[in-house]
């Protein structure tokens, strides 16, 4: 079948540029993944090397042709290294949680043996004494469970003077009958088993969240607020307030993530426009890099938007150049006389006419919008002055023209593929009239323009 007919043209320049994206955007996911676990510690160098390894393998690819393997693994290696970065995120939130529930109970115990201590009229060295106030009013992090420990041990009862050591004796026989309390049984004892301290773990846990998202100087008013609401000697309106921390910290992570998210998103189709030059792409680039935390989401989504139509349209434009190029190079290599400024006729006209010198008084006209990679081709007449008995010969030459076409297209990586044809003959041969034809002339004009 050689009359009129539809095709589809994909070329090696479009799908290597498809695979030089997945390759980009695999390049940004691993220096996000690098940067957060260096971030929460929770990473080797041994597990960047086999990441990067493993990067290495996937751009050999691009070498040796393997495109469609690529294009499989590449995403899904993307997929995994962004769920690893969430998980490995989790488990650092996970950590700062458990150390911030341990400091506030650790508080809690310093206050807690410091009135037990008192009530049991004990000495307390002084430089213990202020170990445990500064424990009890959160001025340290660090060694907490050593100096609670300490003031524990001042807990133990004293040796009596005066005992002799029979009396002694009996005493630690009898004490030896008894379960001695250990430090860790006196904290289980003495561990609030109250839904405050439920919410307060729960409000700990946020706490740690929203600070891996804004940082430490972002939550400052929330840490005093729970200050306040630990304060707050009716329960009631304790656990009022701590519900209120609960729901605004809600609020705030909430909005932290999905700003977060629309920044990631726009930094990643960045990346994407670095191939192309045109001064709106430019421009763009220097819009996403003014981008901060500060920039509101619906900036940002904007913003995206604007850049994924600006790659979808330069995209497009690239792809139909290549498709284009492609076509008129394979004509001329049958012998259609192609002329400089065709590329750009096709492109302004949505069509071109080729002449072919060994068979005068017809030729092939390319028709169609090759950013849609279908286009449509034709054996046609150049005169209607013409024996119409010939046209079917001419479509029946054309139709083993095109094959070779074909054939010449794939030498280069592309493909031809025909998606719709008619039967030789099956319509009448349409005349191109001498103000439809492509000329050299008119392609060099419009080259110039």
């Amino acid at each position: 079948m050689s009359g009129p007919k539809v095709v589809r043209v994909v070329t090696r320049e479009e799908i290597l540029a498809i695979c030089e994206g997945h390759l980009r955007r695999l390049g940004q996911t691993i220096n996000q993944w690098i940067a957060q676990g260096k971030k929460t510690g929770e990473i080797t160098d041994q597990e960047i090397d086999a990441t990067l390894e493993r990067q290495r393998h996937l751009v050999d690819l691009l070498k040796q042709d393997a495109f469609i393997d690529l294009q499989k693994k590449v995403p899904d290696e993307i997929a995994y290294l962004k769920s690893d970065l969430l998980r490995r995120e989790q488990l650092a939130i996970e950590k700062a949680a458990t150390a911030r529930k341990r400091a506030r109970q650790g508080r809690e115990n310093a206050a807690t043996l410091l009135s037990a201590l008192a009530a049991g009229g004990k000495q307390i060295p002084i430089d213990i004494k202020a170990q445990l106030e500064s424990v009890a009013n959160g001025e340290i992090s660090a060694q907490i469970e050593s100096i609670l420990a300490l003031g524990f041990s001042l807990l133990a009862p004293t040796e009596r003077i005066g005992l002799t050591d029979a009396q002694r004796a009996l005493a630690a026989r009898l004490a030896d009958s008894e379960e001695t309390q250990t430090f860790e049984a006196w904290k289980a004892a003495h561990k609030p088993a109250t839904a405050i301290a439920s919410l307060l773990d729960r409000v700990d846990a946020q706490i740690a969240e929203a600070e891996w998202l804004v940082g430490t100087t972002q939550t400052t008013h929330y840490l005093k607020r729970l200050r306040s609401a630990e304060a707050e000697s009716n329960g009631s309106r304790q656990k009022l307030l701590i519900d209120s921390i609960i729901i605004d910290l809600s609020n705030s992570i909430e909005s932290a993530r999905a700003h977060r998210t629309a920044l990631e998103r726009l930094v990643d189709i960045a990346d994407e426009l670095l191939p192309y030059r045109s001064e709106e792409a430019l421009s763009l680039r220097k819009q996403v890099a003014a981008c901060n935390q500060s920039s509101t989401v619906e900036t940002i989504s904007t913003l995206y938007a604007n850049c994924q139509s600006c790659i979808d349209r330069e995209a497009q434009r690239k792809a139909a150049q290549s498709r284009r190029e492609v076509i008129l190079q394979g004509l001329a290599r049958l012998g259609y006389e192609v002329h400089e400024g065709m590329n750009t006729a096709w492109a302004s006209d949505g069509r071109v006419v080729l002449r072919k010198p060994s068979l005068p008084g017809y030729g092939v006209e390319v028709g169609g919008q090759a950013e849609t990679s279908r286009l449509q081709v034709r054996a046609v007449a150049l005169t209607s002055d013409r024996d119409p008995n010939r046209d079917k010969d001419v479509e029946t030459i054309w139709c083993g023209e095109f094959s070779r076409l074909q054939q010449l297209v794939a030498e280069n990586g592309d493909n031809l593929l025909i998606e719709r044809a008619m039967a030789v003959g099956q319509v009448p041969l349409k005349v191109v009239g001498d103000e439809e034809q492509t000329s050299p002339s008119i392609g060099a004009k419009r080259t110039l323009r």
